[in-house]
């Protein structure tokens, strides 16, 4: 090249060479520039740092020891300052790129009137071919750097994702679950996954729920701050969604083993994920081993009947019936037997627990209530009972049971033991509960104005009102009461009460101690003694058996500690995990609200020292850490729980003499929102300012919710509670509206209403006759219809939202209504919506149609190097 240049300089001049040594040292600082735009663009599209951005922080972290409560907020502002300086580092790239490429034409201008045009082309031409190799190279120099920073974050994001817990899942396949699917199913159902696409967020079901919070002050200012204070904060959050940079490392992860997940599951739609019924597992199981075991357990005609058709109706006729028969003896207040009616139950669905524990896999029958007809009149029945029953064998919880047993000093020559009811709930019969409901009503009697013959009726029908379907069939439950059922804890609780009576009484000899939890006994027996104790608890009645547990090297599980009989025959205990337990609670990967995070770790602490009377402090904070270890809570935050747990059991005296001082601050209000990651706390912040309400935030993105459904699926018209869409036949419009009673109810309206309009019609009647008018003024679908002469599709449907709250249902059909293009729906429709949330709809309504554009959208490679500009546009919008 020397000779090159030197004859340039002979033939030419220094001029000229000068110029063409400065087009060569610019065709190679744009090579470098290109490549390096690329790197950068690529590096903060993975998240990633280039290594003189990432070691110019580090002396900053110096500033905080290790232990500080602000290291994180320091971590947080350093990435933010990170991700300016990166992108206004590709920003500087772009602009010169756009220099050098100026400069280019200029010298490539001015070497056109110099050269010969052979010697022009030829230069230019190995120029070209200097860049194309120069910019290869640099490719693989650069590509060589960004795998080894992927690779550095990989193993960061590898120490801050969860963590495998082998003992929480339990596959019954010969399938090999892929790693990321295993772990993801490892965490349980509950865990919270990261929501990042704000189109898919659930923002009008968040302002229902503020807006529930927002109307129980009674000053309209309040009111309107707070909704401006609210709308604000959310448009905020759209804003920085919007435009933010990389996800989060354990984000990241968990996005693309979610991904992982949905794709296994779809490849196999045979395959069921399960809760297990004891020790908080997930299990794995083929949808046909499923399926044969429940049809085996329903195959048992002692126990359940399979019905022709769906008695449902039937049930909840009878229901209202009674119900409609208190309130007119005067036994119910209006309020009440409103509450107690229904007309939009659904038949409940059984599914199974699988037992993890016994051979075989057997499973658990479980059938939810909350659908049936007789939900609601169960739990004021029960609700009766539990006030009436006095028991003198019950135990609250494990901490009542956990102060009273480390008081016991038992008789010399009694050892501990433990009874266990076999199914209580499905195997007590009715006999039995009539018969201990008649023997306790003088304490019942005080509790209700109910004479006993009608009490025992209405228990009756809603211990028969046991029924469910299973795969399309329907079975009634024909002995015992369902799990699931609200009153089935009273009776069983009841029962138990007499069958206890009647078997002490029975023992020849005093038994010096017997509790009772639910099904579980405690009991105090001579060592010789217990085969006749159990013997004459199980003659007790032949539907109810007792298994016993034997205290072994003096050690004794129950609930969930152990207690430990010293050798001057006092109680010890220490806390206790069963070994078919997984050891599982809620992860701290989980996006769940600090605070819930924290509670339940310090919840656990509590259990463990409280429950813990035999081993010294230090082996009490290791198990604490070996537990909260597995679920990937970090050392700093169990230190802080330790600490707490402390302090809190040295000021519980202190603590509890102030709650008996404390005045009475009248009823607290609780209410729950719906839970977005950064946004849902910020809003409790804002309500707290002039709202006493005590909020939790609730979870909807979980891993139960990408699982398949395992119980039978409810038609779209036996559905209530619901926001629905029908679309006009005959052009765009569509009609949006909301139900509380069953969709087909409601569409069976809409059809009456349309037929009296043809009726109308057809007897030459006009749209000015007083008879349409009034039928137009019920809905603005049938005024659509009479207007333009339009047909509704009420044959097809579509259900756009729903929710467990009916009082926000006018909130979430009003924001529907606002953001769905062509609606036929009247401005009135609207009225629930308050006008400060009409910017905030408007934004959202633009987040959701620029999803739909993108999806839409044919895929245009925007990274080309040929079109600078329109990339550096490109780029810079999305900063």
């Amino acid at each position: 090249m020397a000779g090159f240049y030197q004859s340039i300089n002979d033939e030419f001049g220094p001029e000229v060479r000068a110029t063409l040594k400065e087009y060569a040292d610019n065709n190679r600082r744009m090579s470098n520039m290109v490549v390096r735009k690329d790197f950068l663009i690529r590096c903060r599209k993975e998240g990633l740092f280039p290594s003189h951005i990432q070691n110019s922080f580090k002396c900053v972290f110096q500033l905080l020891e290790e232990r500080s409560p602000y290291l994180r907020n320091l971590e947080s502002c350093i990435t933010t300052f990170k991700r300016k300086v990166l992108s206004l580092e590709i920003r500087h790239t772009y602009f010169r790129i756009k220099q050098l490429r100026a400069m280019e034409q200029q010298l490539r201008a001015k070497l056109s009137g110099e050269l010969p045009e052979s010697r022009y082309t030829t230069f230019f031409a190995s120029q070209e071919i200097f860049f194309e190799r120069q910019t290869t190279s640099n490719r693989q120099k650069t590509s060589n750097k960004f795998e080894r920073l992927l690779a550095t974050m990989i193993d960061h994001c590898s120490s801050r994702s969860p963590s495998l817990n082998e003992k929480a899942i339990h596959n019954a396949t010969e399938i090999t679950l892929p790693e990321k699917v295993e772990l993801l199913l490892s965490l349980g159902p509950k865990f919270a996954l990261p929501s990042t696409n704000v189109a898919e967020m659930p923002f009008y079901h968040l302002l229902a729920d503020v807006e529930s919070v927002i109307q129980t002050h009674q000053d309209a200012d309040v009111q309107e701050r707070t909704r401006c204070r609210v709308a604000n904060n959310i448009q905020n959050f759209i804003h920085r969604q919007q435009h933010a940079g990389p996800m989060h490392p354990n984000e990241r992860f968990l996005k693309e083993a979610e991904r992982e997940t949905r794709s296994f599951l779809k490849q196999h739609p045979n395959l069921y994920v399960l809760k297990a019924d004891k020790g908080n597992k997930t299990v794995i199981m083929h949808k046909q081993d499923y399926v044969a075991r429940m049809d085996q357990l329903l195959a048992d005609t002692n126990t359940y009947e399979k019905t022709q058709r769906d008695p449902t109706s039937a049930f909840q006729t009878k229901n209202n019936g009674i119900v409609r028969r208190l309130e007119n003896l005067g036994l119910l207040d209006a309020a009440t037997a409103r509450r107690l009616r229904t007309y939009k139950a659904v038949c409940p669905r059984i599914y199974g627990q699988p037992k993890t524990h016994k051979p075989g896999l057997p499973l658990r029958p479980v059938v939810p209530c909350m659908t049936s007809p007789s939900y609601e009149l169960s739990k004021f029945v029960g609700a009766i009972i539990q006030r009436s029953l006095h028991s003198k064998y019950n135990i609250s919880d494990s901490f009542k049971f956990c102060e009273l047993v480390n008081t016991v000093t038992l008789p010399e020559g009694h050892v501990m033991v433990s009874f266990d009811v076999v199914s209580l709930f499905t195997c007590i019969p009715q006999t039995l509960v009539r018969k201990s409901i008649i023997k306790h009503w003088d304490e019942i009697g005080t509790h209700t104005d109910i004479c006993l013959d009608l009490f025992l009726e209405v228990t009756a029908f809603c211990i028969e009102c046991s029924y469910f379907s299973f795969n399309g069939s329907f079975y009634k439950q024909k002995f015992g009461t369902a799990m699931g059922n609200p009153l089935s804890p009273m009776i069983a609780d009841l029962v138990m009460e007499d069958i206890l009576d009647q078997a002490v009484e029975a023992v020849p000899f005093p038994i010096p101690y017997l509790k009772k939890y639910v099904d579980d006994l405690f009991l105090a027996l001579p060592g010789d003694k217990i085969e006749m104790v159990q013997e004459i608890f199980n003659s007790q009645d032949e539907n109810l058996q007792f298994t016993v547990e034997r205290e072994q090297n003096n050690r004794l599980p129950f609930l969930d500690m152990v207690m430990t009989r010293n050798q001057n025959q006092t109680i010890t205990t220490e806390w206790y995990m069963k070994p078919i337990s997984s050891g599982r609670f809620l992860n701290y990967r989980s996006l769940h609200s600090f605070n819930q995070k924290m509670n339940v770790a310090f919840n656990f602490a509590k259990r463990v020292y409280t429950f813990t009377t035999n081993h010294r402090e230090e082996e009490v904070e290791s198990v604490i850490r070996r537990q909260l270890l597995v679920n990937d809570y970090p050392n700093t935050l169990i230190s802080r729980v330790i600490n707490r747990v402390k302090l809190h059991r040295q000021q519980v005296d202190t603590a509890m003499e102030a709650n008996e001082n404390r005045p009475d601050e009248g009823e607290t209000v609780f209410r729950s929102l719906t839970n977005i990651d950064g946004l849902s706390q910020q809003i409790i912040k804002t309500l707290r300012r002039e709202y006493p309400t005590r909020i939790a935030t609730k979870t909807t993105n979980t891993v139960g919710a990408i699982l398949p459904q395992i119980k039978d699926k409810t038609p779209n018209d036996e559905q209530s509670n619901i926001i629905y869409k029908i679309n006009c036949d005959n052009c765009d419009g569509c009609y949006i509206g909301m139900t509380t009673t069953k969709l087909k109810t409601r569409i069976s309206g809409h059809r009456s209403n349309v037929r009296r309009l043809t009726t109308l019609r057809e007897a030459g009647h006009t749209n000015a006759d007083a008879a349409i008018i009034s039928i137009r003024e019920k809905t603005a679908l049938v005024d659509h219809a009479a207007e333009n002469d339009h047909v509704f599709r009420l044959d097809d449907v579509k259900i756009l939202d729903r929710t467990q709250k009916p009082s926000n249902l006018p909130i979430l059909e009003s924001c529907h209504i606002y953001n769905t293009p062509h609606t036929v729906n009247k401005r009135t429709d609207t009225d629930n919506l308050n006008v400060v949330y009409a910017g905030l709809l408007h934004s959202i309504m633009n987040v959701k149609r620029t999803k739909s554009n993108n999806q839409n959208r044919p895929n245009v490679n925007m990274t080309q190097t040929d079109d600078t500009d329109t990339t550096e546009t490109e780029h810079t919008t999305h900063e």
